[in-house]
């Protein structure tokens, strides 16, 4: 049976995920900028850590099940290739436009147009769950502090210029990667069933969580780092998060809400983007604030039309 409340809950962090990119991390100045920055480098960085802990919430049971984890992971794969494909003109068109060097347009054809390293994240990441599925609570434990600590302090040494490894920051695929961000968060998915009984005694931190969050982030402001994927305090307001509202006993929307919904919202709005931009072409703050709520329409108005063809030729969600 679907938890409405977790189809609630991924669908408003698929619509902060148009927030994270569209807002500039470094065009604003002022209390805008500040402003700018907090959205696009700090608040809507919740949603993508959620969205690994729910993808490995799912997975809890299932980690035995080479079958279905194959299944799963092709079934992913496919969804690769095909928004891949879908995006290629996007890609060809930004590389003729000088945007990128050729380097980069070979990395962004492995790894993903943007948005879609996601998925091939998630697929790496199932395959190394299944292979240490049968390490004990103590040692995920560890393996989990270990990549998050390793992978924010390369991203901290990255963007603020203290680290020069720009090659294998990029051959990675950055720190946003299957190592540093879907393993570890996904992990802490999978052993829901071992924490779920202790967070609660840590929800009187939420807000200060928060607090915190805000303050790193404009601590980042002022020393002007570039836009951080990571944060100090993201695992546990994720798992704060997903633990109020998967226990939640209240239904948030009692309407089934459709299955595509969160996952099309996630793939189609770099192209609601592109299309808001072309006829909005103004890059101010206040610009972005009037065509976020624009963009996210139109990315419903595509996701319908794409889940119609899904419906025909299921090779989109």
């Amino acid at each position: 049976m679907r938890n409405n409340n977790l189809d609630v809950l991924k669908i408003i962090m698929a619509f902060l995920v148009i927030a994270l990119h569209i807002f500039p991390v470094s065009k604003a100045t002022g209390i805008e900028g500040l402003i700018s920055y907090e959205i696009a480098s700090g608040i809507t960085r919740i949603a993508v850590p959620t969205f690994f802990l729910i993808s490995g919430y799912f997975l809890r049971n299932k980690l035995n099940d080479k079958p279905y984890l194959w299944k799963y992971t092709k079934r992913i794969l496919l969804l690769y290739v095909v928004w891949q494909f879908i995006y290629l003109p996007d890609l060809i068109r930004f590389y003729n436009l000088g945007w990128f060097s050729k380097s980069d347009m070979i990395l962004k054809l492995i790894y993903g147009y943007w948005h879609l390293w996601y998925l091939l994240a998630t697929t790496i990441a199932v395959g190394l769950l299944y292979l240490l599925r049968n390490l004990s609570t103590a040692i995920k434990t560890k393996l989990i502090l270990f990549l998050l600590i390793l992978g924010y302090s390369f991203q901290i040494g990255i963007q603020s210029n203290r680290l020069d490894l720009m090659f294998l920051y990029e051959i990675i695929g950055t720190t946003r990667n299957y190592l540093f961000f879907a393993l570890p968060m996904m992990m802490i998915g999978t052993m829901y069933d071992k924490w779920k009984d202790e967070i609660p005694q840590f929800k009187w931190l939420f807000i200060p969580l928060w607090i915190i969050l805000l303050i790193e982030v404009g601590m980042y402001y002022k020393y002007k780092v570039k836009a951080m994927d990571f944060l100090l305090t993201l695992p546990l307001l994720s798992m704060l998060t997903f633990y109020w509202i998967n226990e939640s006993h209240q239904s948030f929307i009692q309407k089934t809400i459709p299955a595509t919904l969160s996952l099309g919202i996630y793939l189609c709005h770099p192209y609601a983007i592109r299309m808001v931009n072309e006829l909005l072409p103004e890059q101010g703050f206040y610009d972005w604030l009037l065509k976020y709520p624009i963009i996210c329409f139109l990315t419903l108005i595509l996701w319908w039309l794409m889940d119609q063809i899904n419906k025909k030729l299921t090779y989109f969600f």
